[in-house]
């Protein structure tokens, strides 16, 4: 099972603390160029945890 997590923000610092969080399990992050609106977007995908998925 894998985890995509969209993440909404103002400024790039917010992100980062985000990232930094969920950096144990972080696999990736995807910023879109169009950034339209009053806020900012990533799409976060976290690792599969191998351990969990086998009975």
């Amino acid at each position: 099972m894998s985890v995509q997590i969209r993440v909404s923000y103002m400024t790039d610092g917010e992100l980062s603390r985000v990232i930094r969080l969920l950096s144990p399990a972080l696999e990736s992050y995807k910023i879109p160029r169009n950034h339209k609106g009053q806020y900012k977007k990533a799409y976060i995908y976290l690792k599969q945890d191998k351990s969990r998925d086998q009975p």
